[in-house]
């Protein structure tokens, strides 16, 4: 993920969210929210949780990647959901794995593609842009 957040960085993709921000962007991605508490598919507080911001089709909108951590994943220990907005507006997913996500400078019909690490030595898959959501 450090190289994901360099990247952003540079690219000045790099703005904090503000707490609903946080709050609406977990919600879609699929955690519970109660109050201020983002919980997990475990039921217990994410504790990792991280939101990144990233502009994966180049229309200057960024994205969204909300990744988590810890023993709920696993022995990736880890996934990720990227959102978009959808022709309403509203946050919806278009890509959800188990592992990390490592964005690449190669692109399918507009959008860069997004490998998806985690432990190992052995090829890792990588999602393409399908014109509607992520595969892979």
């Amino acid at each position: 993920m450090g190289l994901l957040i360099t990247a952003m960085m540079l690219a000045g993709a790099a703005q904090p969210f503000t707490a609903p921000e946080r709050l609406a962007a977990a919600r879609a991605a699929g955690f519970k929210v109660s109050g201020s508490r983002i919980v997990n598919e475990c039921d217990v507080t994410a504790e990792q949780i991280n939101f990144e911001r990233e502009d994966l089709n180049g229309d200057g909108a960024p994205e969204i990647i909300v990744s988590d951590g810890g023993a709920c994943y696993g022995n990736g220990g880890s996934m990720f959901v990227v959102l978009t907005r959808n022709r309403q507006g509203a946050l919806a997913p278009v890509l959800s794995a188990q592992g990390m996500a490592v964005v690449r400078p190669t692109k399918h019909l507009g959008w860069k593609d997004i490998e998806i690490g985690g432990p190992g030595m052995g090829r890792m898959p990588v999602a393409r842009w399908n014109g509607s959501k992520y595969v892979y």
